[in-house]
């Protein structure tokens, strides 16, 4: 052993640990979504193109065997643009669906939820919508967090906060804890088509 290895050490050639001073490297809002959505059962779907979304959502209506009148549909701009029609009545029972069709507000990156207010859901209670949701989407939507999710909605809407402004949570394939925050009845089965920005 020489003498400079007798005050530093040998030299191993392994890299040295990460300091504890510096930060923690953070994935991406859009990766760091895609793993909290998938990891508690959502189903998440990249597309890149309108075309693309069309086709998937077809394809997961084949896949359940849904037929147009078995959907649920809130918006008028999606009731045309899937050719489904348009549901306006307030008596009937929403949980009759198969499934509901609709777009959010913003995508929460930290918690893997969906912000909706009035203009996806109108006045309706998420434990009153059908048990599967499939939810339509565009990448500029993420969002990192609640919080950051709020402050949008208010720059978005500056002359009238939307209502009902509720977070869309997944029934998770996972049993559940025993202390579970989330009511059964408020989780969904979500399909997400995630649209590339155009």
């Amino acid at each position: 052993m020489g003498i400079w290895d007798r005050f530093f050490g040998q030299f191993t050639g392994k890299k040295p640990k990460q300091s504890a001073y510096m930060p923690i490297k953070e994935d991406p809002i859009d990766i760091s979504f895609a793993k909290n959505f998938t990891s508690k059962g959502g189903r998440f779907l990249f597309c890149e193109s309108s075309d693309s979304v069309f086709n998937n959502y077809k394809e997961i209506c084949i896949e359940n065997k849904w037929n147009p009148s078995a959907i649920l549909c809130l918006e008028k701009m999606l009731s045309l643009s899937l050719d489904i029609k348009l549901f306006d009545q307030s008596s009937e029972n929403l949980k009759s669906f198969k499934a509901a069709v609709i777009f959010c507000e913003y995508l929460i990156s930290d918690s893997g939820k969906i912000l909706l207010s009035e203009h996806q859901i109108r006045h309706f209670k998420i434990p009153d919508l059908p048990e599967t949701m499939v939810v339509f989407a565009k990448r500029n939507q993420l969002v990192k967090d609640v919080s950051q999710g709020m402050t949008f909605l208010k720059n978005k809407y500056k002359k009238q906060i939307p209502t009902n402004i509720r977070t869309l949570n997944i029934k998770s394939n996972v049993i559940k804890e025993k202390f579970s925050s989330v009511p059964e009845t408020s989780a969904k089965n979500i399909y997400l088509l995630l649209e590339e920005d155009s």
